[in-house]
């Protein structure tokens, strides 16, 4: 079974890096540096040991291979090599728990573990994770063979130091099964003898690489400064149940530790109903097996459900073999029919895992297929500079033609290009940005305009969920018409960012640089009053080039506000090629009125501009997928101000029978007159014309009325008096020709 694991994974080898921390490890084969990530701390010694030795071979026999793709194999080929031995290994942990009555669960549980679609696509990628499960295996058997040969103790404490060097995690996998079979041995004349042995086999199997790592990295302080920083930033940016123990982050880790892992909602079911039934007959019938199945996979679920990020499902590797087994053990109770019940399951998961490997296996990731094309067009056409989102940016370093571009802040990437125009910059940038990072919306959306979009085809499966980043957006950007710096809140990434770090215009005026032009323009600006019934109004101030050109105020009570307005004389020439548009507001009264701009937009004055106006409700944004949405009500209004002729209005929304019991009717209404009409009953993109005249009759109001709307607040018994109609994705309005 082991073997034929291999064998099926060696076609489908990763063919590139692809998460963030696959890059660090291939950073870390050519030059081992915890303190800049290459790996990441608390460092993976063993596992780049073992990736070197391996490494060497495959250029000798492969030397056609680029750098980064020779990394990737190496890596990927020792995955698929841990899967061999995690099987094995894994099968002699469940035999040691089995009981007469379930003689045969073992070698099911291990076939039911392999084909588990995480289990089975993390033999393809070139992580330490199947790796690290295998030497923890490993040393669960052979701790557990120690129960009654002193030997297989020490071996498995050793391999226990050892596999701490591949991925520190796995001390939750076996030091606990340690602690448990020395208690157990600790009644016999040999136990204090047989402890200090296996305490000094652990001790010495974790320094045989910790010296050497600590000495690697500059000494105690040096290695502990990096270790510090890492726990810093997993414990400011993990959502992590010991931050947020709150039923719905639980349900949430639940979920995504013991359903995504499957890839299928009702395989994961399955799987789950049979493990809670071997579970239950276990308790009542086999509870010493159960226990030693508990200690040694218990804590590892825990630490992970409580101080992991999970939804990066692949932590939750190491929780396959317990459900594994508990599920074989419940459909043990068929009797005869556990065969082919499991055998059925074995299926199942291969269904479910086989297409996807085949994908992962057939196309590089998108950063670096965006970073070959970009490669050959540089050395025709070189950029003004080269830009990335950080983790876009960490697949960039490890190409050779990209090793000059430097690291970014993370969070404020779009800052680089922004110091690059700031000082002048004229020629064209190239910016690599991450598909579910949105701070490029800072950036005039008509500069964004030549992009290369690159996809992965296997970036929406579960058993991958967590992988950063998943597609990689290639944009060409000419010098914009506008560009902005801190504090702005044009998206909520954005809108967040300004709020946690106190720099909205509340608190300090927020800039933007705008081209300096001759002919007419004219400007949008909206935004909403973040403060609460009672705060006091907040009087906002528009500076353009150092002279006011416009005041107003925004009460509590309006709440948001959306304002147009004309430069007929355009910018003059001054000191630079951008003049800077300030905007601040200040509290009416004694007390605070936080505000946040949500929408801008200059140009021209003959070129369109449009913004969202009454009825429409707050932009929303989910960090892990990227997606942003916001809902329309019952009437919600787009303003349109510089078409010339008739305009055109994308919409891409979610189906409304996802909140309606049947369709309702959306109506496009402008100048008085329904332009379209429609009832949809799925997700749909559409796309209506809006003649000139009507616009016109309407002073550029385009609305979107939707019969009836969804109440939230009494259809899920919550506080929310929203009034929804759809849930929209994307929507634009865009020039025609005159009609």
């Amino acid at each position: 079974m082991a073997l034929i694991y291999f064998a099926a994974h060696l076609p489908f080898l990763a063919p590139s890096l692809e998460d963030y921390d696959s890059i660090n490890f291939a950073l870390g084969l050519r030059d081992f540096d915890p303190s800049r990530h290459q790996p990441h701390p608390p460092g993976s010694p063993v596992y780049i040991l073992l990736g070197r030795a391996l490494l060497a071979p495959i250029v000798a026999v492969a030397p056609a291979l680029g750098a980064t793709e020779a990394e990737a194999l190496t890596l990927a080929l020792w995955s698929a090599l841990a899967g061999l031995v995690a099987i094995v290994a894994a099968a002699s942990v469940f035999a040691a728990c089995a009981t007469p009555r379930s003689a045969r669960a073992p070698m099911w549980a291990a076939a039911l573990l392999a084909s588990a679609p995480l289990f089975w696509i993390s033999g393809l990628r070139p992580m330490s994770d199947l790796v690290g499960l295998a030497a923890a295996l490993s040393a669960q058997a052979l701790m557990l063979g120690g129960r009654t040969e002193g030997r297989g103790l020490i071996a498995g404490a050793f391999l226990s130091g050892v596999a701490a060097g591949i991925r520190v995690q796995t001390v939750w996998l076996t030091v606990p099964l340690c602690a448990a079979v020395l208690w157990q041995r600790s009644s016999r004349a040999t136990g204090a003898r047989l402890a200090s042995r296996a305490f000094a086999a652990l001790t010495a199997g974790g320094l045989a690489w910790a010296i050497p790592l600590v000495a690697d990295s500059g000494g105690v302080t040096g290695y502990l400064s990096a270790l510090r920083l890492q726990a810093g930033e997993d414990f400011a940016w993990v959502n992590m149940l010991a931050l947020d123990p709150t039923p719905r982050r639980l349900a949430f880790a639940l979920y995504e530790t013991f359903a995504l892992p499957w890839a299928s909602g009702a395989l994961a079911a399955t799987v789950a109903v049979a493990a809670l039934a071997g579970g239950l007959i276990m308790l009542t019938r086999e509870r010493a097996p159960l226990g030693w199945l508990l200690v040694a996979f218990a804590p590892y679920l825990l630490f992970h459900l409580l101080f992991q990020e999970t939804i990066t499902v692949r932590y939750a590797l190491p929780a396959l073999p317990l459900v594994a087994f508990l599920a074989v053990r419940g459909l043990a109770a068929a009797g005869r029919l556990m065969a082919p019940l499991t055998a059925a399951l074995v299926v199942a998961a291969l269904a479910m895992a086989a297409p996807a490997s085949a994908a992962y296996g057939r196309e590089a990731h998108p950063a670096f297929r965006a970073a070959a094309d970009a490669a050959r067009r540089r050395a025709a056409s070189p950029p003004g500079a080269v830009y990335a989102h950080h983790s876009v940016w960490r697949a960039l370093h490890a190409e050779a033609a990209f090793a000059d571009v430097p690291e970014p802040p993370r969070l404020y990437e779009w800052l680089g290009p922004v110091a690059y125009w700031r000082h002048g910059g004229t020629a064209p940038i190239w910016f690599f940005a991450d598909p579910r990072r949105t701070d490029l919306a800072l950036i005039d959306p008509r500069a964004r305009q030549d992009v290369t979009r690159y996809t992965w085809a296997v970036a929406d499966r579960p058993e991958l969920s967590g992988v950063r980043p998943v597609g990689a957006d290639w944009y060409r950007i000419p010098p914009p018409g506008w560009f902005t710096e801190e504090g702005w809140s044009l998206t909520p990434e954005a809108g967040g960012l300004a709020r946690a770090t106190a720099a909205g215009p509340d608190r300090q005026p927020i800039r933007a640089w705008v081209r300096r032009r001759a002919g007419p323009l004219h400007l949008l600006v909206g935004g909403r009053h973040l403060g609460e019934p009672g705060d006091p109004a907040a009087q906002f101030e528009l500076a353009v080039d150092g002279v006011v050109r416009d005041r107003w105020t925004l009460t509590v009570e309006d709440r948001n506000f959306l304002r147009f307005l004309d430069l007929p004389e355009g910018i003059a020439a001054g000191e630079g090629i951008y003049a800077p548009l300030t905007i601040v507001s200040r509290a009416a009264r004694a007390g605070q009125a936080p505000v946040g701009v949500r929408q801008f937009d200059i140009q021209p004055a003959d070129r369109l501009v449009y913004a969202f106006g009454e009825g429409w409700h707050e932009e929303e944004y989910d960090a892990a997928t990227g997606r942003r949405w916001r809902w329309t009500s019952g009437r919600s209004v787009l303003r349109v101000k510089g078409a010339r002729g008739a305009v055109q209005v994308r919409l891409r929304a979610e189906s409304p029978l996802q909140y309606f019991s049947a369709p309702p009717t959306v109506r496009v209404v402008a100048g008085g007159r329904v332009v379209a009409q429609r009832e949809p009953d799925a997700d749909f993109e559409w796309t209506v014309t809006v003649p000139e005249g009507d616009l016109a009759r309407g002073d550029g109001a385009i609305v979107i009325e939707t019969t009836p709307v969804y109440l939230p607040g009494p259809a899920e018994g919550t506080a929310d008096d929203r009034q929804l109609g759809l849930r929209v994705f994307d929507c634009a309005v865009n020039t025609l020709d005159r009609f």
